[in-house]
């Protein structure tokens, strides 16, 4: 057995470990994918676009042009990285959100999380959901049971880990209407056409499995994995998240 010294890289993952905490960055990776691209002398740019990946299996020139920009964004940000404090709880905490009917072809919402240990992100999703929601609520409520789906798979995994989490998990929301009716046992006419498997987030609450503060949409981390914002927003919501540049920012 050999003593490589500090962990550099692995899997495609460059490792910075400071006094103040550990950065992972793929700058490497980033600098292929922007060859590929033949965009080595393009100007970078400060922000991505919408996602294109639903749009792989019949991909047209004007997807092509998105994709183009998203290499010019990473052409600017191929050092930045997620970064985790040395000096962070192991608390868990979760953010949920969701947009309203913002695909313009489908009218279906899009769920957006993010769960962080302490100050550090370590899983997130940002998806469209699989049927059109009839209320801005109703979108709310199947991005925070989805987000409780993942709560709890970390809270095991978690405590797999030697990391128990003694404390119900808060899963900040900023829709007041949902956030009553998952805390809200009675079962109302409004709410009978969201599925079933979608009210599960009522047992994790009555279990204290999970908390509901509501959060203002100002301060809604969970914002940026829902559609795109102006370039002063999402550089708020991107510094929220801990994704640093090396080394003066950390």
């Amino acid at each position: 057995m050999k003593d490589l010294g500090p962990l550099q890289y692995f899997l495609g993952l460059e490792v910075q470990i400071t006094s103040t905490g550990t950065l992972l960055h793929q700058h490497k990776y980033t600098q292929e994918v922007i060859s590929l691209a033949d965009l080595q002398s393009g100007n970078y740019v400060l922000t991505p676009l919408e996602q294109v990946s639903q749009f792989m299996q019949a991909p047209r020139h004007l997807h092509l042009a998105a994709v183009c920009r998203i290499v010019r964004y990473l052409k600017g940000t191929s050092t930045r990285g997620l970064f985790f404090p040395k000096e962070s709880s192991l608390q868990l905490v979760g953010y949920s959100d969701a947009d309203w009917a913002e695909c313009a072809d489908t009218r279906r919402s899009v769920t957006g999380w993010c769960m962080f240990l302490g100050n550090a992100l370590i899983s997130w999703k940002s998806k469209k959901q699989d049927r059109v929601s009839k209320s801005s609520t109703e979108s709310e409520y199947r991005a925070m049971s989805s987000a409780c789906f993942e709560i709890t798979w970390l809270r095991g995994l978690l405590g797999e880990l030697g990391f128990p989490q003694l404390h119900s998990t808060p899963l900040h929301a900023d829709n007041t209407s949902a956030i009553q009716i998952a805390a809200n046992p009675v079962f109302r006419e409004r709410t009978k056409h969201i599925e079933v498997d979608c009210h599960s987030i009522r047992e994790s609450f009555d279990r204290h499995v999970i908390t509901l503060p509501h959060i203002s949409t100002k301060h809604q981390t969970a914002d940026i994995f829902t559609k795109a914002l102006s370039r002063h927003r999402y550089q708020f919501l991107v510094d929220k998240l801990m994704l640093l540049d090396p080394p003066a920012s950390i």
